[in-house]
C-alpha cells in the first residue's frame, strides 16, 4: 500500500521567509516534505534556501524534500539549480489546448465524490 506523503506548502512573497524558515527546519527533523511556491517573488531568499541546503549534513531526516515552484527568472540563483532536479511543464500553445489541460482532471468519480448539492 502506498503511504500519502504529508507536504506543507507555502506561497512565496509578501515576508513569507520567516514561516518558510520553520517549514524547512521542522522538514529536516521530521522527514516531511516542504513546497516553497512562486519562488520568483522572493529571489534574496532562494540565496538563503541554497545555502541552508549547502550545510545540511547527515542530521537531516533522509525522508525530508524540498520543492520549489517558479517561473523563469534570470535572477533565480544558479547555484540552485545545479543542485536541483528539475521539472518543467509547459503550457500547451492555443486556448482549446489551455482549457483541455485544465479541466483534464475533471471526471465523472471526481462530480460523484463531491458532496455540495449544487454540484
Amino acid at each position: 500500500a502506498k503511504k500519502k506523503k504529508q507536504v506543507q506548502s507555502i506561497s512565496m512573497g509578501q515576508g513569507q521567509e520567516p514561516a518558510a524558515r520553520k517549514l524547512i527546519a521542522n522538514g529536516t527533523m521530521n522527514g516531511s516534505w516542504v513546497m516553497l511556491q512562486n519562488c520568483h517573488l522572493g529571489l534574496k531568499f532562494m540565496v538563503e534556501v541554497e545555502q541552508t541546503i549547502l550545510k545540511m549534513d547527515e542530521s537531516v531526516n533522509p525522508a525530508f524534500r524540498l520543492w520549489i515552484t517558479c517561473e523563469p527568472h534570470p535572477k533565480f540563483p544558479i547555484g540552485l539549480l545545479q543542485l536541483s532536479i528539475k521539472i518543467t511543464n509547459e503550457a500547451p500553445s492555443g486556448i482549446r489546448a489551455g482549457l483541455k489541460s485544465s479541466y483534464a482532471w475533471l471526471n465523472q468519480d471526481v462530480l460523484d465524490a463531491v458532496s455540495q448539492p449544487q454540484w
